[in-house]
């Protein structure tokens, strides 16, 4: 007897999670043929395996400190895992792992080609069934001038995944596109953007920085602000991405050292399920495109210290803005 999801009858052909919502398969239970056909039910009341996200408006994505990284200063760059936790209720919801090439890592980072995959957490917050996969190709492969000005060979992007998908980020195949998020258009300008798609390519949201001068984040301006990014469309505001500055010394060394960072989420309207995944997938982009700079605060050269004061963002091109300290 051939097996099937529970969740949404996709046939698992005797895999342990569905390939198509990420659920786990437990015995061999058939389904009936209209099951068989079915969507995962992804959308609005929630429900399926992502059904967490119908529950909350409200979410904070907080990047885990990885202490190799703290310890050589960055030199030894490790893959990101990150929490999400349902602000409402401070409970963490999903866990996220980054998989890359350990030197593309080193060497191209923070615009390397990668996957993340998204898991559910079980009752003591431990990594359970797979959900979703995030794939974003940068340098090297598809990408390779990816972050250095507005051609189209340089706009960042990422499509997110149903279930759990393994391969080459760019290559990944589509039977699952949940949606995606690429830089508009000669990269936004002056003004750090994504435009965020469904998986019908239909433009569903822009996700803009604001402020007095949205052209200007990181470096230790970074200690000191936190960075607001505005999500709307056509009918008007949605919500917000914000990068939390370090609320105490402690968390402040550790953004200094590491790549450690700290995001809420807060959608005004309510979206259905995979619009929030693709807003979750979108904030994380920006996270790589802007935030994963090692050292971003200082750096030694010239056999002083130059601090950074800020970076300027210039049709996809990112410049420091550094004093040099003998």
């Amino acid at each position: 007897m051939s097996s099937f999801c529970p969740s949404c009858g996709t046939p698992a052909g005797g895999a342990q999670f569905c390939p198509s919502c990420g659920t786990a398969v437990q015995g061999g239970a058939a389904a009936p043929p209209m099951a068989q056909a079915m969507d995962p039910p992804m959308g609005g009341g929630g429900g399926g395996a992502l059904g967490m996200l119908a529950h909350s408006n409200t979410f904070t994505i907080q990047q885990k400190v990885q202490m190799m990284e703290a310890v050589t200063m960055g030199c030894v760059e490790q893959a990101n895992v990150y929490d999400i936790i349902d602000a409402t209720n401070n409970r963490k919801i999903m866990v996220v792992e980054e998989v890359s090439d350990a030197t593309a890592r080193c060497c191209c980072g923070p615009t390397h080609s990668l996957l993340l995959h998204f898991y559910a957490v079980d009752s003591e917050g431990n990594k359970a069934q797979p959900l979703m996969t995030l794939e974003r190709p940068g340098c090297i492969r598809e990408k390779p001038c990816v972050g250095e000005g507005p051609m189209e060979c340089c706009l960042d992007e990422m499509k997110l995944h149903k279930g759990f998908v393994e391969g080459i980020p760019g290559a990944l195949p589509t039977q699952m596109l949940m949606g995606s998020a690429k830089m508009p258009s000669m990269a936004g300008g002056f003004t750090p953007s994504l435009e965020v798609f469904d998986k019908g390519n239909g433009l569903i949201a822009k996700v803009e920085a604001t402020g007095q001068f949205p052209c200007l984040f990181g470096g230790m301006s970074e200690m000191c602000c936190d960075q607001f990014y505005t999500i709307s469309n056509q009918s008007g505001p949605m919500g917000q991405i914000v990068k939390r500055k370090p609320k105490d010394m402690t968390s402040g060394l550790a953004e200094m050292f590491t790549d450690a960072d700290t995001f809420t989420l807060e959608l005004s309207q309510n979206l259905s399920v995979e619009q929030k995944a693709n807003m979750i997938g979108s904030l994380l982009l920006l996270d790589y495109m802007f935030f994963e700079r090692d050292t971003d605060g200082f750096s030694f050269e010239d056999g002083g210290i130059a601090i950074n004061l800020f970076n300027c963002y210039c049709y996809g091109c990112i410049c420091p803005c550094k004093c040099q300290c003998s």
